[in-house]
């Protein structure tokens, strides 16, 4: 659905998807602020939103008035400088942030324009808000260029591209965000539904698909899964790898958002070049449920191929409490064949292991540790400690990123097999 705001009339009333996201945007945000700021010491937080579709600025609900993405960029800012300025730090913490609205639709930011004064905020270009009205591709240059004067280093931003279609955000430029940012993270929405449903091998639905980069023979198996069960599952595999290598982006979730209570199915994807980013993204999916869904597996491999050999018989996994002890089940299982493997020739850090699994399961990396603990404690594994000590299995509670884990040598002894 697209949204229409005029200057003058009321914000139009919210759908479902969107309510969902606004959520997810602003439990995201919450979690990164928190995340990035535990360190006591830090006097400075420096950090560039830009939301490329950016709208009216507000929507309506039975409730009321609700808050687009703007506002919970701007509302979550001042909350987390209050919030983190509370918690009996030793220096107080300055939240350097600029917030860029793009949107291409006059009407729309002329909307958002008076929201924003409404709510005390100057809309001049000013050194913490830039209100554009143009297409995102035209207004990129400036915005990337602003971001490197005030981050020539850190390069620390976030971009939410939620285009009402799924033709409209050029890879490409997701692409030059990575390369030019070094810790840029990208939110990016997909009518999935859409896609599937109408594309074809036709010029004007071929052009349509230009700025995603697929070739001949990608759209060709994408029309192919359309009449098959399992075609969101087979869709989403498909096009989950290109995108990530496309663009550049180390880490993802491309999950689809749905909310419990519509049929339809929007893809939501989070890319990152930062495994913490991604498990922090990880986490709100877990915490928001019901709002999720993955059609696979949630352990090991979960997005490879091999895991829907049999389309009809997938299961749907929801990010619920039963799929938790379902994931860790199945961790248990997967997790000693992968970590023998990757500790093979030597000790592996806790940081390099999650860096490697991170894209293959839906565990946040607190998951994962404590599965690995669960083998250290079987004799499966040891863990170092930096200085090369042995930690004690029996009171292991907690791994740090920088221990390291090693085959236990009964492990290595024919025949062993560890405690069920």
């Amino acid at each position: 659905m697209e949204f229409t705001w005029g200057p003058d009339s009321p914000p139009p009333s919210i759908e479902e998807h969107s309510k969902a996201k606004l959520t997810v945007l602003r439990r995201y945000l919450r979690a990164y602020f928190d995340r990035l700021n535990i360190s006591p010491n830090r006097d400075e937080f420096k950090l560039d939103l830009v939301d490329g579709f950016a709208g009216g600025g507000q929507f309506t609900d039975r409730s009321g008035i609700v808050s687009g993405t703007p506002l919970v960029m701007l509302e979550e800012i001042e909350a987390a400088r209050k919030r983190l300025n509370d918690n009996d730090r030793r220096k107080p913490l300055n939240f350097n942030c600029k917030c860029y609205f793009v949107d291409k639709n006059r009407d729309h930011v002329e909307h958002l324009r008076k929201v924003l004064r409404d709510h005390g905020y100057d809309d001049a270009e000013s050194e913490f808000l830039s209100v554009r009205t143009g297409a995102f591709e035209d207004e990129i240059d400036g915005i990337l260029a602003s971001i490197k004067r005030r981050q020539p280093i850190a390069g620390r931003a976030i971009f939410l591209l939620d285009q009402t279609g799924f033709s409209q955000v050029r890879l490409g430029l997701i692409a030059r965000i990575f390369e030019e940012l070094a810790s840029a993270e990208v939110i990016l929405t997909f009518a999935a539904d859409v896609l599937l449903n109408h594309l074809a091998e036709t010029p004007g639905i071929i052009r349509s698909v230009q700025p995603l980069q697929l070739g001949d023979r990608q759209i060709r198996e994408l029309i192919d899964y359309r009449n098959q069960v399992g075609g969101r599952a087979l869709m989403q595999r498909t096009l989950r790898n290109h995108i990530r290598l496309f663009t550049m982006a180390d880490f993802d979730t491309p999950f689809f958002i749905k909310p419990e209570n519509s049929r339809r199915a929007l893809w939501f994807v989070h890319l990152s070049k930062h495994p913490t980013a991604r498990d922090v993204m990880i986490q709100i999916h877990w915490d928001t449920q019901n709002t999720f869904e993955h059609y696979g597996p949630g352990g090991i491999g979960m997005l490879g191929m091999d895991g829907i050999k049999d389309p009809a018989t997938l299961p749907v996994f929801n990010f619920k409490e039963a799929d938790a002890r379902k994931l860790q089940k199945q961790l248990l299982e997967d997790l000693p064949r992968v970590l023998h493997g990757l500790v093979a020739e030597g000790p592996i850090t806790v940081d390099a292991i999650r860096f490697k699994l991170a894209n293959m399961t839906a565990a946040p990396f607190s998951t994962l540790d404590k599965v690995i603990i669960e083998l250290v404690r079987e004799r499966e594994f040891d863990v170092l400690n930096p200085n090369e000590k042995e930690r004690n299995a029996k009171v292991l509670k907690r791994l740090s990123p920088t221990d390291r884990i090693q085959l236990h040598p009964m492990s290595l002894i024919p025949g062993f097999s560890r405690k069920k």
